[in-house]
């Protein structure tokens, strides 16, 4: 998308979209649309602008116990303290997220959030963990005919050390 595109659509979406779903009261669409602006804010390099809108978004997801909203704006949050190598929020985000997609049984975030939370927890040298987050994450993509994913997903898991067996 060209920067004149990303202005455009964060027009529409500031101007346009947001005050109509506010007048209505309809505080999801309001909380999806700040999700959009915070997507777009991302891609100008505006962290702080995403963050604060994601975590009104957030906010929004909770009050009104939906499930998925809070799982996605965890996840787009998470990718945002990546970026800033935050990865103890990163973590803890990603761990909700992904909790939050399995108990959904949303295959394309589990697989996704997943392999993200598995890299994390690789990197962490908590193995075990990794190990069942990539299983969890490797079946959904499976599940969604994700050849590529599972593939790398395999290699991660086939890269860990072989779980430690209690002595007797």
């Amino acid at each position: 998308m060209t920067r004149g595109e990303l202005d455009e659509a964060l027009r529409i979406r500031r101007e346009v979209q947001l005050p109509v779903f506010e007048r209505l009261g309809d505080a999801r669409s309001t909380a999806v649309t700040w999700g959009q602006i915070a997507d777009i804010a991302v891609t100008r390099g505006e962290l702080d602008e995403a963050v604060a809108l994601q975590e009104k978004r957030l906010e929004v997801n909770r009050n009104l116990g939906d499930v998925n909203g809070i799982a996605a704006a965890s996840w787009d949050l998470a990718q945002i303290d990546l970026q800033r190598e935050n990865y103890q929020s990163a973590f803890e985000r990603l761990v909700e997220s992904f909790q939050l997609l399995v108990q959904l049984q949303r295959v394309d975030g589990i697989a996704i959030v997943g392999n993200t939370l598995g890299q994390l927890l690789i990197a962490a040298e908590y193995h075990e963990d990794a190990r069942s987050v990539l299983l969890t994450s490797r079946a959904a993509a499976e599940k969604l005919g994700n050849a590529d994913l599972v593939e790398q997903l395999t290699t991660m898991i086939d890269a860990l050390p072989e779980p430690e067996t209690e002595e007797q």
